[in-house]
This record gives C-alpha cells, sequence and structure tokens, in this order.
C-alpha cells in the first residue's frame, strides 16, 4: 500500500475578531520511500508506550504516516545508550502534553 505523497493538516482557529472560525491549511509533501532528491528526516517520539501509541494514531489519523512504517517500540536513550547524530545532523523537539491514561 502506498501512502499519498500529499498530507493536509487542518485546524479550527477561533478568530476573536469575528464570531466565525479562521480555518488554516498547512500541505506538506511526504514520501515514504528514499529518492535521490528527497532528504530523510527521523521523527522520534519518545514517553511512556500508551502515549506514544495515542501520537502514533494520531498522525496516522492525520495522514502524516501509515502505522506499519514506524519501528517497533525502542529502548528510550539514556546515560549509557544516548542518542548519535551524523556530522550534518541537528534536531529540535516539540513538547506536547498528554493526559495519562488517554490513548
Amino acid at each position: 500500500m502506498q501512502s499519498n505523497p500529499t498530507a493536509r493538516y487542518s485546524a479550527r482557529i477561533l478568530n476573536p475578531d469575528t464570531t466565525g472560525p479562521l480555518h488554516l491549511e498547512l500541505t506538506l509533501k511526504l514520501h515514504s520511500y528514499p529518492h535521490p532528491d528527497r532528504e530523510p528526516v527521523k521523527i522520534l517520539v519518545i514517553g511512556s508506550k500508551q502515549s506514544v501509541s495515542s501520537i502514533v494514531v494520531a498522525l496516522h489519523q492525520l495522514g502524516f504516516a501509515e502505522i506499519f512504517e514506524w519501528t517497533d517500540f525502542l529502548s528510550a536513550p539514556n546515560a549509557d545508550r544516548p542518542l548519535q547524530f551524523g556530522p550534518d545532523e541537528v534536531m529540535k523537539a516539540l513538547v506536547k502534553y498528554l493526559p495519562k491514561g488517554e490513548g
């Protein structure tokens, strides 16, 4: 099964200056397979199994990635197993707070 390379993310944002919602849409070209004109981007989700699974399912529902594209659960990095980076790789993190027990 090949996923659609274009993912659309929509959000309703209330506009305080009007009575109606403001619609925001972001379109990204996403691909699941390597190609010479594509750059790999590694996305990490670190947390409890339940929270990580919830994020994976939410991203699937948004059309970001198929569930089978994610790896199996991996041990989280720690002092004995730090993350390893290539010379030109950088990392950015986003923190969202998911209520415990949800998912």
